[in-house]
């Protein structure tokens, strides 16, 4: 079944009633289920049920989706993107100076420590191997460690490996170490075809590469974990999954790290 997800953030006053219903008035029109999907509630509601759409985006700035399943999905985003880019404020190519950006850059100063994104454009790689020595060589490309430490890292994330491949499950790969070398936290995405990760939980799709300073703040050590139990959940995790935009994956990263314990 043919699917399309937008993401955005809610405007100031959340999404008003009378949005919800030209919203679902414009989704008859297609044969295609469409669903308001709260990512920081896990929640969802047909947006045939205004009223119980409203009670999943009433608040300000509340990430969400519009998910749209059916044979007409495409044609329907087409339609409905337009709606949400006068009342919302979506998710755009981070060139661009979007609300929904400026929002996404406001809520990652919430952090209480620097993060940084690495997502490099083209990554060449045939195996696990490959991919894991080029997502680390682009940690020395943006600087987040010397080129002299290169190896040390690599070294220390296939011992990693090693000991249990750090499959999550959803296809999703969360390579990880906590090693001197590095300086701030850091995060390297890569989106990829199906690869063999020599594990029993199967192959994936896209892999978040962790690289974390030591000794590990306890901010750090709490945004890290509320972001890897937010991974356990199954509509959390394939809403990452089947992200391709970077600031769609860090939007949802960082209001996973942001969630109340």
């Amino acid at each position: 079944m043919l699917e399309r997800r937008l993401t955005f953030y809610c405007g100031h006053s959340g999404l008003p009633l009378y949005q919800l219903d030209k919203l679902k008035k414009l989704a008859s029109y297609f044969t295609a289920d469409v669903q308001v999907f709260n990512l920081q509630l896990l929640r969802s509601e047909s947006v045939t049920k205004p009223l119980r759409v409203s009670t999943l985006a009433s608040k300000p700035y509340q990430l969400c989706q519009l998910v749209i399943t059916g044979v007409d999905a495409e044609l329907a985003l087409l339609v409905l993107t337009d709606i949400i880019h006068e009342y919302a404020c979506p998710l755009l190519l981070p060139s661009s100076d979007s609300k929904g950006n400026a929002i996404l850059k406001q809520r990652m100063t919430m952090l209480d420590f620097p993060l940084s994104f690495i997502t490099p454009k083209q990554i060449q790689a045939d195996n696990k191997a490959q991919l894991l020595a080029t997502m680390t060589r682009s940690l020395v490309d943006e600087k987040v460690i010397k080129v002299d430490d290169y190896q040390e890292v690599l070294a220390a994330i296939e011992k990693r490996e090693s000991i249990s491949a750090t499959v999550m499950g959803n296809s999703i790969a969360m390579p990880h170490v906590m090693i001197e070398p590095i300086t701030q936290p850091a995060m390297v995405i890569s989106c990829c075809q199906q690869m063999n990760w020599h594990s029993a939980r199967g192959d994936v799709s896209k892999v978040l590469m962790m690289v974390l300073p030591k000794p590990l703040s306890r901010s750090v050590l709490m945004a890290f974990s509320r972001f890897s139990k937010r991974l356990l959940q199954d509509r959390y995790a394939d809403a990452l999954r089947q992200a391709s935009d970077s600031n769609v994956i860090q939007a949802l990263i960082i209001e996973a790290m942001l969630a109340s314990d």
